[in-house]
This record gives structure tokens, sequence and C-alpha cells, in this order.
């Protein structure tokens, strides 16, 4: 049964991989930095914060990002996690124009297939956002929702719990804006994503991504353009996680 699971779920990520960017007109470069502190604990709950910066390595309509993302996490039981998020950010969008933007988050996690060779995640998420233009003060909001398709498959270990391990990892997410005629930067999108990673020991990992990804403004606007992002992230875990175990009677 899980075996036909993920074949369904690789099938739609390499389907929509394939399909979704058919326009290569627009392009741009981008950096994506980021720093992912945790701290499990209790056996079942996650604390996390993610540090971020991104910049447009275009020099036209130059852009630069920086952001910060406490997270909190539960698994609920073992094939799914509840997952919340405060992010903040600011951003330099030109010479003329910044903002803020606060951009709460809610969701969950959907384990395919867990402690295996090939691990697949279902994520859904929920996202109101607030955005503050530093010029003329003015606010404007707007709702989303996230879907996303995770892979990751160990190369030289049985499962991503594995020591010094090297690993690929794949998704597709889908962003849908629920406001039609708010435009900006961060509209609906498409992106997928493919990487290796390595993991040095439970303390210490890095993931070096690429990302590509398109958008449209509004939800009947067709996609246009396409972004190309390199992402290096490096993770760190200060606290070993325990299992919890039941009680005895």
């Amino acid at each position: 049964m899980f075996r036909s699971i993920v074949k369904r779920v690789a099938a739609i990520f390499f389907l929509h991989v394939i399909v979704i960017f058919p326009c290569w007109a627009q392009r741009d470069e981008q950096l994506w930095l980021e720093f992912q502190l945790s701290y499990p604990f209790g056996g079942r709950y996650l604390l996390e914060n993610t540090t971020s910066y991104s910049t447009l390595l275009n020099p036209d309509n130059k852009w630069r990002s920086l952001a910060i993302s406490p997270t909190f996490e539960m698994s609920l039981v073992r094939w799914l996690d509840l997952v919340s998020e405060l992010g903040f950010a600011y951003t330099n969008q030109t010479e003329d124009a910044s903002t803020i933007e606060i951009a709460p988050m809610v969701g969950g996690r959907f384990f395919i297939t867990q402690g295996k060779k090939l691990d697949t995640r279902i994520v859904l998420r929920y996202q109101p956002r607030s955005f503050k233009n530093l010029e003329t003060g003015n606010w404007t909001s707007s709702n989303r929702s996230r879907f996303r398709i995770e892979m990751f498959y160990s190369i030289n270990g049985p499962n991503l719990f594995t020591d010094k391990l090297w690993y690929l990892f794949a998704d597709y997410e889908e962003f849908t804006v629920f406001d039609q005629q708010l435009e900006e930067r961060f509209a609906n999108r498409r992106r997928a994503r493919l990487g290796v990673g390595y993991r040095f020991n439970y303390k210490h990992r890095v993931d070096l991504g690429y990302t590509l990804q398109n958008a449209r403004n509004e939800i009947d606007d067709t996609f246009t353009g396409a972004d190309n992002v390199i992402q290096l992230k490096y993770k760190m875990f200060l606290n070993p996680a325990k299992t919890v175990t039941s009680s005895p009677d």
C-alpha cells in the first residue's frame, strides 16, 4: 500500500515539474541563505527558529529581505505533526519602497512513509499576512494556502536518522492567494525544488538546493516568468530528541 502511494506522489511531483514551467521569459536569479535552530523537547514538541536572508542577484529591480520565523510543532500521532509559525520580514523592495510583513501560519505535516530510505510527506498550511509600507504607513492584508509534497532519499544510509548521511530531497509547492485584487511581490506561486544535504550528526546538517518558481498576481491570471533560486541552509539541533514511551501499568 505504501509503495503504491509513494509511486503516485512521485508521479504527481515529476509531472508538475515538467508541466508547470513552460514560460522561461523574465528570468530572475535569487540567493537564499538560511540558519535554522531547533530545540526538541518532551518527546513530541519542537521549538524552532529560521533566520533567512534573500536577495535578487540581477542588478535590475534588485530587492533584499531579512526574515525570522519562530515555529512550534507538536507530534500528534505517528503520521501527523501539527505546525505553527509567526514570521516577521523586512524587505527593501526598491530604492524608494520598503515593507514589513507579519505572517502567522498554521497547518499539518502528514507522513506517508517515515523512517524509510525514501521518506515522503504532505504539508498543508494556511497563512494570513499583513504588510506595512514604511514610506506611506499603509497596511494591507492577504490570505493564502500552501500545499507541498516532499520527498527525501537517503543515499548511504537506511533513513534520515543516520549520521554521516548524504541525502537527496525534492519538493513541489502550490501557493494560492485568496485576495484576488491584492498585488504584491509574494503573489500566487508554484515552486519546485531539488537538492542535496549532508547530516554530519544529530546536531549539524547542511542543505544545498535549487528552486525553480513562477508567479501570477491574481488567481485568474496566467503564470509568467521564472525565478532561479540557489538556497543554502545550515540546520542545528540543540537537544537530542527523546521518544515518548508508555508508562507501565
